[in-house]
Order: C-alpha cells, then sequence, then structure tokens
C-alpha cells in the first residue's frame, strides 16, 4: 500500500512538473478583409497562413511571465474590456489563446485585456526569435 503511494506521489509530482507547450505566432499583415488583425478578427491566427511566424516558447521565465499576464487579466479587480485594437502575437497554451499588441504592452485574453509591459529580458527574446529591433517596438 505504501508503495502505491509513493508511486502515485512521484507519478503527481512528475506530471505537474512538464512544461506545458506554449506556441508564440507573430503575424504583422493583413487579415481576411485586408485589414489589421483587430480584435474581431483574431481568427486569422488559427488559420493556415504561410505569412506567420511560428516558435514553440522554451524559456521557463517567458512562459512564467505569459501565465502572470493571463492571471493578471482573469483575476476579479484588474478587468479591462478591451477596444478592437490591433493584436500581433498569439500565445497558444493548449486551448488557451493571449494575444498581444505590436508592443507587447496590450494584452487581450477572449473579452478582457490588461496594460503590461513585459520585462526587458523577456520582450529581447522575443524580439529575437522574429529578428525585431526592439526599438522598432
Amino acid at each position: 500500500m505504501i508503495k502505491i503511494k509513493c508511486f502515485l506521489l512521484i507519478l503527481l509530482i512528475a506530471t505537474s512538473c512538464t512544461s506545458q507547450k506554449v506556441v508564440m505566432y507573430y503575424y504583422n499583415g493583413l487579415d481576411l478583409n485586408s485589414n489589421s488583425t483587430w480584435g474581431s478578427s483574431l481568427q486569422i491566427f488559427f488559420l493556415e497562413n504561410r505569412d506567420m511566424m511560428k516558435e514553440v516558447i522554451t524559456d521557463k521565465n517567458l512562459k512564467n511571465e505569459i501565465s502572470i499576464i493571463k492571471e493578471k487579466i482573469t483575476s476579479k479587480n484588474r478587468i479591462i474590456v478591451p477596444d478592437d485594437g490591433n493584436y500581433t502575437f498569439a500565445f497558444i497554451n493548449k486551448k488557451d489563446t493571449l494575444f498581444a499588441d505590436d508592443r507587447l504592452e496590450f494584452w487581450r485574453y477572449k473579452d478582457k485585456g490588461v496594460a503590461y509591459k513585459l520585462n526587458d529580458t523577456s520582450k529581447n527574446i522575443i524580439l529575437k526569435h522574429y529578428k525585431l529591433n526592439p526599438n522598432q517596438q
């Protein structure tokens, strides 16, 4: 009986420690209606598109910061109803998607949002993946 409990405990620890896959998409183009990727047309991130860049996030600190942003959005005292702004980034973790503007300063999850500036390290990791100049953002 004790062996089973130990095995279950180890299994629980192992499964909780496995990192979840977060995929970052970058699309600074036009949607199907030749408009920018507005909040009302975010489905563009879920369509096959040759112009869209895709990268799996491996940096644990960046993954953690993305989780913190989502938590801030979903907390009841920080709700901001976003306007129909332009979004350039999508961070997809299973069925959850967090969208960000081109400056990585406004974040949207479902119909809620928050103004949040990434720390410089996280922002530089993202910009490095897409070879974007931090001064242009």
